[in-house]
């Protein structure tokens, strides 16, 4: 199975704009979604970090120990802007197919214009200090009004847009929200048609098999022959 570590923000003093609050609770909300997606799929292992991991390289070490084959880090962003972007390893890496697939599922649904596919070496979980397939993802931005209300009230749509994002990274079909309704087999109609019977007896018996039939429900009438 794939080892995915999950790395929402520790930063629990960095305060958005209401109905936000902060990054560290808003990104841990959407990580306590995708987990169980992840899982649910059945083609995933997952670690996340801990909020008590305030120092970055500890989560870097954390990841690294586990062996995880990809890393994503969720962060909110900030500074006036608006928008989704994620940050990547290097033009045409790994990191960068996985910031793209991630990339492609959020963008059109965070508000205002996003800001693309960026490359920083400097972001400690996107460097050197992370083996793993690593990206970070700014989910949009906590000090813009309506960028900061669609984060607080989206959790669940952006938990299941990430986790096609990593599936789309895989290969994968979304098993984990495929729903296929549990039907109960339609039971056949049966539709027992009208028959007629010919039955040929002497005379002498023909009363008592004509009671019988009838006895039985059906109709019985007599037929004159030649």
């Amino acid at each position: 199975m794939k080892k995915v570590y999950v790395s929402p923000s520790t930063q629990q003093n960095n305060v958005g704009i209401a109905p936000f609050t902060t990054e560290e609770k808003e990104m841990n909300a959407i990580a306590d979604l995708l987990i169980p997606l992840l899982l649910k799929d059945g083609r995933f292992e997952v670690r996340r970090n801990s909020p008590s991991m305030d120092d970055v390289y500890s989560i870097a070490t954390d990841s690294n120990n586990w062996g995880a084959d990809i890393h994503i880090a969720l962060h909110s962003n900030a500074g006036g802007g608006e928008g989704t972007e994620v940050y990547s390893y290097s033009i045409g890496s790994n990191s960068e197919r996985l910031a793209k697939a991630l990339y492609e599922q959020i963008a059109p649904l965070s508000p205002g214009k996003d800001r693309g596919i960026n490359y920083k070496l400097g972001l400690i979980e996107v460097g050197d200090s992370v083996k793993a397939t690593s990206v970070l993802i700014e989910l949009a931005f906590h000090d813009n009004t309506k960028d900061a209300t669609w984060l607080a009230y989206n959790h669940e749509m952006i938990a299941q847009r990430l986790y096609k994002g990593i599936c789309n990274y895989y290969g994968y079909g979304y098993k984990a929200l495929d729903v296929t309704p549990t039907v109960a087999p339609s039971t056949p109609v049966s539709v027992d048609k009208d028959g007629y019977l010919m039955v040929r007896v002497l005379d002498s018996k023909a009363g008592d098999v004509r009671s019988q039939i009838r006895a039985m429900g059906y109709a019985c009438e007599p037929i004159k022959l030649p």
